[in-house]
């Protein structure tokens, strides 16, 4: 696969720079928002070298391009570097042009657009986490060391400033100074507010009620204060005048919004978070078995249409509130599915080039990136893909079973296996997932290969 050569035939292909609106990368995916959708030429777009396939979601073309995604998108920027801010298009430019959105597709965008360019890091800094938490329990380190301290600050640095990681994406997203909206995640976790979160020293502004809380590590209350900000923004920059707008607006946009955020906005949407957290908890303790059956397997799909990205922030905020995360342990297994499968698929494959693409995909799945065996082997062979989504469920069920936790957000597949030791001490849940994953594994594997022996010609086909 030649990358520039491949990122220049997307390009020419989704309808050339004119044609977008802007493009963001996650893990195996370009995001493309183009203007005009009926300008992509799609079959083209799918036999570009390299492209396993394309995703139409959220108001977004999705190019699945697998591990080498960060390589061709460091290609594309230059290519687009007249059109935006760093290789980016300023994401309300053009928008007009663009057919109306429907309510959950600029949603999903508008969520997916936030938490992409944290993902990476937040993966990792969860498995760290997650490795801390093996040693503390097995009692390599004692959480009293140097060692221990020193790699939890990089651990949790992500989770303890993410008003102002969120706040710096959001502003991105909703098209907004950046710093003014790191700024105000910032202000939300300033050490003063914290501390008066603790002994209430500050619970009043101009005699007005008001209540602090520690917002550190928490998800919505940023996002929506920044959303109220970039209104504001917006109306300060037509009524100020030229001569002062590059100051007054940030103060008025400040001023503005922190008093509102403390007031209303951070409580409102701690109060619903804690709600929604409630709910979910509910429904999980009504039969964690049931859940795991029902969402288990069907997760698979979620994933493939990238309706995921609603629920993402949600479990986030699962694990900000209560500290861990049942529903997200239901799901460990459908990784593990599809590896199976897809290994399985390597297994009878007879050309040499097919078979080693097949376990290079169930490598990749092990490791918790799915789209290439996604879209490059269960969706074109149709049967495995089923055979995952039940083998999903049956590992589903045993995490529910287990009472499978997840306490930390991170990977998924092998790599998302620290996330589920409990800080305590390992726990069944913790060998719960284990066998979850197991289970899931097998299932497929063996079913992929009892089925699909009897469909070598679908195999060949690929």
């Amino acid at each position: 696969m030649e990358i520039k050569k491949a990122a220049a035939d997307i390009l020419e292909y989704v309808g050339g720079k004119e044609n977008v609106v802007s493009v963001v990368h996650c893990m195996t995916r370009l995001r493309f928002t183009l203007k005009d959708d009926s300008k992509a030429n799609r079959e083209a777009v799918k036999r570009t070298e390299g492209v396993i396939s394309i995703v139409e979601q959220g108001g977004q073309f999705q190019v699945v391009v697998g591990n080498k995604v960060s390589k061709v998108y460091e290609e594309l920027v230059p290519m687009l570097e007249n059109s935006g801010d760093f290789g980016e298009i300023d994401a309300d430019k053009g928008r007009g042009e663009k057919k109306k959105e429907k309510l959950f597709d600029g949603f999903s965008r508008t969520v997916s657009g936030i938490f992409t360019p944290a993902i990476g890091l937040m993966t990792a800094c969860g498995i760290l986490k997650g490795v801390l938490a093996i040693c503390t329990a097995s009692g390599a380190l004692q959480d009293t060391d140097s060692t221990y301290l020193f790699l939890y600050a990089i651990a949790d640095m992500i989770f303890y400033f993410f008003p102002v990681i969120l706040g710096a994406s959001a502003a991105k997203q909703f098209d907004m100074n950046q710093y003014l909206g790191m700024g105000i995640g910032a202000i939300m976790i300033y050490p003063s507010f914290v501390a008066a979160a603790a002994d209430g020293s500050i619970h009043s502004l101009f005699g007005i009620p008001m209540t602090v809380s520690n917002y550190t590590s928490t998800v919505f209350p940023a996002i929506i204060a920044v959303y109220v900000a970039s209104k504001l923004e917006k109306i300060g920059k037509k009524v100020m005048p030229e001569a002062i707008a590059f100051f007054a607006v940030p103060l008025f946009v400040l001023l503005v919004t922190i008093p509102l955020t403390f007031w209303v906005v951070g409580p409102v949407t701690l109060f619903l978070s804690t709600i929604l957290s409630k709910v979910i908890f509910a429904i999980y303790n009504f039969s964690p078995v049931l859940g795991g059956l029902v969402l288990g397997g069907p997760w698979i799909l979620i994933v493939m249409f990238g309706l995921h990205w609603a629920f993402i922030p949600i479990f986030i905020n699962d694990i900000a509130i209560n500290g861990n995360e049942p529903v997200m342990g239901l799901l460990a297994g459908n990784q593990l599915a599809m590896a199976g499968a897809v290994f399985a698929a390597a297994v009878l494959l007879k050309e040499k080039a097919k078979k080693s693409g097949a376990a290079t995909a169930g490598l990749t799945c092990l490791l918790g990136i799915s789209e290439p065996t996604i879209y490059g082997y269960l969706l074109p062979l149709k049967t495995p893909l089923i055979i995952s989504v039940i083998a999903g469920s049956l590992g589903g069920a045993v995490a529910g079973m287990f009472q499978s936790t997840q306490y930390v957000y991170g990977g998924s597949g092998l790599l998302g296996l620290p996330c589920f030791v409990n800080p305590a001490g390992l726990d069944a849940g913790f060998y719960g997932v284990i066998l979850c994953d197991i289970v899931g594994f097998l299932s497929a594997f063996i079913l992929t290969l009892i089925v699909m022996k009897k469909k070598s010609k679908n195999l060949e086909a690929l």
